[in-house]
């Protein structure tokens, strides 16, 4: 082949080769693109719509895992929002698309069984099976257990299993703990469910974090769970500091009605930190509960110019001064907090309770009177406003005026209608 042959194939293969790597990167770059339309569209619940462009992102070579995950994603999201009530559409009927979303999670985890992620999927997947099942299902009373377990559907051990291998494979994640613990709660089941609690808190230590927590009624047994997990983070290192973990475990403690043991925990986080504000403040509201009025007085005195836009701590420090017998300081801490919080019926009652109680009687029914047209439409404004006229049969004309002004609202008359009788028979 001579030199100009040789240069002439280079050159064409070359030419080739320039236009496979382009070709190529551009199935790429319009994969890319059909991806991001495909996330646009399931966020705004086209759900067909992003199936149809994952699937295409797909067939020009898109990267297969992360695709097909978002096609799954896409199914089990579309699945859970038809389960609430929602219409929206689905690329597939729901057998269809439970039965394809089985199959790819299937491929990928055989790929790739260390991700924990997928095996959430699996939890999720079958957790909407057993769901759907149990409505189409009628009950047999006769077949219950008295063991929560064994009343479980086969679907819902797959998902407890999958789950449990999630937290294996990802042991310092506390998500997949939460996930069991929340699990075992909504079946009632809250002896399995402690342990995973405990370690949920341990790996991350901080209440905003474990929502169903903040869901009353939490069992005893959750709760000490919780507080021996966030003992646990207090024996080794964490991005929380301590004395936020201390503080986070007297309020789940506050939260539940425990106070004297939530006192030592705001104790021992004020020993790491004197002067923390959260800590005084809990500490202040713990101790007026339990009629500790002094120390109440000294620790919301302490926080309530670290929270100028949190009306809390000054209604507790006015309660605790009304306590003390101190009405005039008491009044200044309670006209605070309702200044903080003007829309808030119960500031305005605390405070015209304690002018009422001083003598102030009409400074008190401006503050009846200004919760009540602040509030129009709201029962319990009213009724206080009512019952302070009850109180005071010399105000019957002001009385007389606020039941008429009643009339002319759109509030059920069985809501008022006794105590307006009742105060106008008093005051003829």
């Amino acid at each position: 082949m001579t030199t100009t042959a040789r240069k002439a194939s280079l050159a064409t293969g070359g030419a080739a080769l320039l236009a496979l790597v382009t070709a190529y990167f551009g199935m790429q770059c319009a994969a890319g693109l059909l991806s991001l339309d495909g996330q646009r569209a399931y966020y705004s619940g086209e759900f067909t719509r992003a199936w149809g462009l994952y699937e295409r992102a797909l067939h020009l070579g898109g990267d297969r895992e992360s695709l097909e995950i978002d096609l799954v994603e896409t199914l089990l999201f579309g699945l859970d929002q038809q389960a609430l009530g929602v219409k929206v559409a689905l690329p597939m009927p729901q057998d269809d698309a439970v039965s394809m979303a089985r199959t790819i999670l299937a491929q990928r985890l055989s790929a790739i069984p260390y991700k924990a992620y997928y095996w959430s999927l699996v939890s999720d997947l079958n957790l909407f099976v057993a769901r759907r099942e149990r409505q189409r299902t009628p009950l047999d009373l006769s077949t219950l257990s008295d063991n929560p377990l064994e009343n479980l559907r086969p679907e819902e051990g797959i998902a407890l299993a999958a789950l449990e291998e999630a937290a294996r494979r990802e042991p310092t994640n506390y998500v997949y703990q939460d996930l069991l613990a929340e699990q075992f709660l909504e079946w009632g089941i809250s002896d399995q469910a402690a342990g995973h609690v405990r370690r949920a808190l341990a790996l991350y230590p901080a209440l905003n974090g474990h929502s169903y927590l903040s869901r009353a009624p939490v069992d005893s047994s959750i709760v000490d769970a919780a507080v021996a997990g966030l003992e646990d983070a207090l024996g080794t290192e964490s991005m929380i500091p301590k004395d936020l973990i201390e503080c986070d475990a007297g309020s789940l403690l506050l939260a539940q009605g425990r106070f004297a043991e939530a006192v030592a925990y705001y104790k021992r986080a004020l020993e790491r930190t004197p002067g923390l504000p959260e800590a005084l403040y809990r500490y202040g509201e713990a101790a007026y509960l339990l009629g500790d009025y002094r120390a109440a007085d000294e620790m919301l005195s302490r926080a309530s110019p670290y929270f100028p836009d949190t009306a809390s701590p000054s209604y507790y420090l006015g309660l605790t001064r009304l306590k003390e017998g101190k009405k005039t300081e008491a009044i200044e801490a309670l006209r605070m907090a309702r200044e903080i919080a003007p829309q808030n019926i119960e500031l305005f009652h605390a405070l015209a309770g304690a002018l009422e109680s001083d003598g102030m009687v009409k400074e008190a029914e401006r503050q009846f009177m200004a919760a009540a047209h602040l509030n129009p439409t709201r029962t319990e404004a009213w009724s206080g406003l009512l019952d302070f006229y009850g109180r005071h049969p010399e105000l019957a004309s002001a009385a007389r005026r606020a039941c008429a002004h009643l009339e002319t609202l759109k509030i059920d008359p069985q809501i008022y209608k006794s105590k307006c009788d009742n105060l106008l028979r008093e005051g003829s």
